[in-house]
Order: structure tokens, then C-alpha cells, then sequence
């Protein structure tokens, strides 16, 4: 049993056959459910980061700016980081590829990574930071190698 066609006009009065309809009302409907996904402003674009704290102290600030700015984006929004393995994927908003991401820990210390490129990179694993004793016993020991080379 085949179904009667309907018809319609168009503009320049020709008969467009029930297939047609359907074509172009599929074609309505594409464009309709595909515009909330068109971008809100035609030149900003979104960079996602995947982060994974792998250091001891929870991630408490995690900011960015483009290379050599000072404008920075919080970009937890007052969340925490836990530290030890816990990930998070952050969004970063803008034309550039380069940031300086700017990570703040729980206990005070800070890490700045510099010059990340956000097209290469999709993902950051936050190391422990080297102990302060450490870094302490490395900068003695490069002052006494100089003063004894002197």
C-alpha cells in the first residue's frame, strides 16, 4: 500500500513532491538543533587542560595568563585539587596558545609554568615540588663550587 504524496508550492509556484518536504524540513531542522552549538563570540576560542596533581599538598589556585601578562583567570574557582593523583579538566578562554599557569599549593608554595603551549599540550601533571632543605643545600653547594673555582 504506497501512501498518497502531498504537495506543496515554492516560491517560483513549481510543485515540490512530499520527498522534497521532507529534505528541506530535515535540513530546517539540522540547522535549527545545530545553532545553540554555534560559538558565542565569533573570535574567542577554548582551550581545555587536563590537570593531574601528583604532587603531596592539594592545588588550591590555579591561574593563567598569556605568556609575559599579568591579567591571570582563576581557574578552579574555588575548588581544591587534592593532591596525589586527583584531575580536573579546566578551561582556558582566548586566542592564544602560550600561557604562564600559575599553580598555588596548600601549604604556601608556589609553581609557575611558563611559556605552556595550549595547542601541543592537552594535559599538566603537577609534580612534588624539591624540598626547600634541598634547594637550600643545592644553592650552597653551587656558591662554594664558585667560590672555589675562584
Amino acid at each position: 500500500m504506497r501512501l498518497p504524496r502531498t504537495q506543496s508550492r515554492v516560491a517560483g509556484g513549481a510543485p515540490v513532491t512530499g520527498d522534497h518536504a521532507m529534505h528541506r524540513l530535515s535540513v530546517v531542522a539540522l540547522l535549527v538543533a545545530a545553532a545553540p552549538f554555534a560559538p558565542v563570540q565569533a573570535g574567542e576560542r577554548s582551550h581545555y587542560l587536563y590537570v593531574v596533581n601528583r604532587a603531596h599538598d592539594a592545588i588550591v589556585s590555579l591561574s593563567a595568563a598569556p605568556a609575559g601578562a599579568d591579567d591571570r583567570r582563576e581557574l578552579l574557582a574555588g575548588t581544591r585539587l587534592a593532591g596525589g593523583g586527583e584531575a580536573a579538566t579546566v578551561e582556558i578562554r582566548g586566542e592564544d596558545c602560550v600561557h604562564d599557569l600559575h599553580v598555588v599549593f596548600a601549604n604556601g608554595r608556589r609553581a609557575l609554568y611558563s611559556a605552556f603551549d595550549l595547542c601541543r599540550a592537552h594535559g599538566l601533571r603537577v609534580m612534588p615540588l624539591p624540598a626547600r632543605d634541598a634547594q637550600a643545600r643545592l644553592a650552597r653547594t653551587r656558591t662554594e663550587e664558585r667560590t672555589a673555582a675562584d
